[in-house]
């Protein structure tokens, strides 16, 4: 069992009898109520419930009275089951906050470790000198010839002098911003200096991973440095990075086994569960950097929690970036870069800065969507949290973005990129399918439902077999296969893309890219957990491209219309995207940005 699965079942009817049976005292029906709501927050990606604003919810959203906050707080303090979260007593199941936030204990744990490692290394003098980094940009040209002439700055640059001189950095940017440039860049930097550098390069998932590894291999071309030691580096999971322990529910490596890297750089941070974070804080060396890559506007982890996002919230990189970081890059630099005014809107005009402000750099120039004017101008202004401007994007005219209300119009837009995959693998090149499946994707909100993926495999299988082709056999040439879970034996990893196909007798076989992109067959019977990928819902395809995307929404508002998923998807495609959606719907969705609630955000601006 995850510890995911454990937390649900922790919040789940029976537990919570069992909490209730377990107090000595205080207000059990209170009690009950809370465990409720808090059940249903982390549903949808809380970490806890802010009791000020449970007790302050409208009447008519209340199933009972409730109680003022003083009273609350008393009651659940003395029902023996609710701490207040003090290392040096004995741990409760329950955690009360000063700040009146209500977790669950392994939550609370996880946030005050992840808060506690992330200040200590804020807290740390620069590793490099200003001088010493501007000699390595140098002898590497990576500095600009006049760093003044430019109004913009150099934001790849300036998160690798970033990276170079902190123990702690968060690079963030959308698609296209040359977040694995500039992390391949760091490591230029970093190699020349110490060409014996044990580096870790890990993702949430192994299909991550590998993009990033292949990324970098791509980008070693022109950075000499790189060639060999990327050469022999091979991304991880984070679970496999950790030495995740199925039967123990645990990790080989902690606080009492230290990983054995100088440095580690995790991509798609967005998606990472802040409970496995927590444990690389404890199981990362005292001396090792840490590099954190992502996009805060994605959607969050699967489980409860936003760390990228809550470091992100704290950093405000958006307004510029803390004094001593935009010094320090003037001084090995040459360049300008905007400086970050101080944090008024929570200690008052005279607060400081918040210090992981000078350890986050965001880039904001696209090198992608040049070509795609329609999907970039929709992208830019989600980013800049212009809904209206996001939404007039689909108006513009380009061809790259389009709206549609029909799904009949939609899947016809996507229907020739689908034939080709069958084609190829009706002609057995295993090659040219592979090479077709990133061509086209429907992506949907959900995967049950009538606008879901499980339904769009179906419907598309059903007009693949009115145009003649042969989709009532489990694995018919051309089935698109998504990997669902990992096979380190093989070095099948989730996230991974197949296609069916027949071998030289006619069997059944699944063809999947190897580490060097090429054609391997594999029998249908030695993968691990799989399924058609015709459609596959957002949260699979995050991390993922594709030539042209049909995004699928509900024909009717909830909780799946919201921005960060919308811009995902959309972000999703190269070349074209196209949105099936109610425009009204789609209109409320861009502008409804849930944040998920921690005190992660909070303690970090202190």
């Amino acid at each position: 069992m995850t510890a995911a699965a454990s937390e649900t079942i922790a919040l789940s009817t029976l537990q919570g009898d069992m909490l209730c049976r377990l107090a000595t005292g205080g207000d059990l029906e209170l009690l009950r109520r809370l465990l409720t709501a808090l059940g249903d927050a982390r549903e949808v990606g809380h970490i806890c419930i802010d009791l000020t604003e449970w007790v302050d919810e409208p009447l008519e959203l209340q199933e009972a009275p409730r109680p003022s906050l003083e009273t609350v707080r008393e009651q659940l303090l003395a029902t023996g089951v609710v701490g207040d979260g003090n290392p040096d007593t004995a741990p409760l199941p329950l955690v009360l906050s000063d700040g009146n936030l209500l977790y669950t204990l392994r939550h609370h744990r996880a946030e005050q470790r992840i808060a506690a490692f992330v200040q200590e290394r804020l807290q740390r003098e620069s590793i490099t000198s200003p001088e010493d980094l501007r000699s390595t940009l140098q002898a590497l040209d990576l500095l600009p010839a006049n760093p003044t002439a430019h109004d913009e700055p150099d934001w790849q640059l300036a998160a690798v002098v970033a990276g170079a001189s902190r123990a702690l950095t968060v690079l963030c940017g959308g698609p296209g911003t040359g977040k694995t440039t500039t992390v391949a860049k760091l490591l230029s930097v970093l190699l020349h200096d110490d060409p014996t550098l044990r580096i870790a390069i890990t993702a949430p998932t192994g299909k991550a991973a590998a993009r990033l590894g292949e990324a970098l291999q791509e980008r070693a071309a022109a950075l000499p440095d790189l060639a060999e030691p990327l050469a022999n580096l091979e991304p991880s999971t984070l679970h496999r990075l950790l030495g995740y322990l199925p039967l123990d529910d645990g990790f080989r490596f902690g606080r009492d086994k230290r990983l054995p890297f100088d440095l580690v750089v995790i991509d798609e941070v967005s998606m990472v569960d802040p409970a496995i974070f927590a444990v690389l804080c404890d199981a990362l060396p005292e001396d090792a950097r840490l590099v954190l890559v992502g996009d805060k506007d994605q959607l969050a982890a699967v489980a409860a929690g936003q760390v990228l996002g809550d470091l992100c919230h704290a950093a405000r990189p958006e307004l510029g970036l803390g004094p001593p970081l935009a010094t320090f890059i003037t001084e090995a630099t040459g360049m300008l870069v905007p400086v970050q005014p101080p944090d008024d809107q929570t200690s008052g005009p005279d607060a400081p800065v918040a210090p992981i402000a000078s350890a986050t750099v965001a880039l904001w120039k696209n090198h992608r969507f040049g070509k795609q004017p329609g999907i970039g101008a929709f992208a830019h202004a989600l980013m800049q949290r212009r809904p209206d401007d996001a939404l007039a994007a689909f108006a513009l005219g380009h061809d790259d973005l389009t709206l549609t209300d029909s799904q009949e119009l939609g899947l016809q837009t996507i229907e020739p990129q689908l034939l080709h995959v069958l084609a190829a693998a009706t002609d057995n090149d295993p090659e040219r399918a592979l090479a077709a499946i990133p061509h086209a994707r429907v992506l949907t909100a959900q995967r049950h439902g009538p606008f879901g993926a499980i339904a769009w495999n179906a419907l598309i299988e059903a007009r693949l077999f009115a145009l003649g082709h042969r989709t009532d056999e489990p694995y018919y040439p051309g089935r698109p296969i998504l990997i669902t879970s990992n096979d380190q034996n093989n070095r099948i990893w989730n996230g991974d893309l197949g296609v069916c196909g027949r071998n030289d007798k006619g069997a059944p076989v699944v063809w999947i890219s190897d580490q060097h992109g090429k054609a391997r067959a594999i029998n249908p019977r030695r993968l691990p957990a799989h399924e058609t990928a015709w459609a596959m819902t957002v949260h699979k395809a995050q991390g993922s491209e594709f030539d042209h995307v049909l995004l699928v929404l509900p024909d009717r508002a909830g909780p799946l219309y919201h921005a960060s998923l919308i811009y995902t998807g959309v972000t999703r495609a190269r070349r074209r995207a196209t949105v099936c959606a109610d425009r009204e719907l789609l209109a409320a969705g861009l502008g409804n940005w849930p944040m998920r609630r921690s005190g992660l955000a909070n303690a970090l601006r202190s």
